[in-house]
């Protein structure tokens, strides 16, 4: 059974890979879950890896990632073996069995959807803020150039 540190800590990473493309690093995943020693998680991590619900790749930096088992506790339906009974349940099943599986698939979609817009503004964002950033390296050079022009012929 997974600590809930642990399950942060998958958390994380899913949610990070998701929005960025790649995997925290160590040091991002420390602060995200408050763990002040980034040797703790590594230790989590290694038990992680240990236990299948990750993968990492020798030699490669940010080189994390979910395997099928990992993946399963963050997205529905996608069935999750649990030794101890030794069945196959869907996530959706296994988080809260009053509600209808379409009502939990629903608000899956829809958070996939509002993740995919999110990253959509994200990069608008970024993109608006590399443009504002060269306007300003642009009006800074001609703002010199105004004053050394101003400094060689005086009014």
């Amino acid at each position: 059974m997974l600590s809930k540190r642990q399950h942060h800590i998958l958390r994380f990473i899913h949610q990070h890979t998701l929005e960025h493309g790649f995997a925290p690093s160590i040091r991002e995943i420390s602060l995200a879950t408050g763990i002040t020693s980034t040797s703790v998680v590594n230790y989590n991590l290694e038990r992680l890896i240990t236990w299948g619900y990750l993968v990492k790749s020798r030699g490669k930096s940010r080189a994390l990632g979910l395997t099928e088992r990992g993946a399963a506790l963050f997205e529905p339906n996608q069935p999750v073996k649990i030794k101890q009974v030794g069945e196959t349940f869907t996530v959706d099943a296994l988080l809260d069995a009053n509600l209808p599986n379409r009502d939990v698939s629903q608000l899956h979609q829809e958070n996939l959807l509002l993740r995919a817009e999110n990253e959509h503004l994200r990069r608008e964002s970024k993109n608006r803020v590399a443009a504002l950033q060269r306007e300003i390296q642009y009006l800074s050079h001609e703002l010199r150039q105004v004053q050394q022009s101003s400094e060689r012929y005086p009014a």
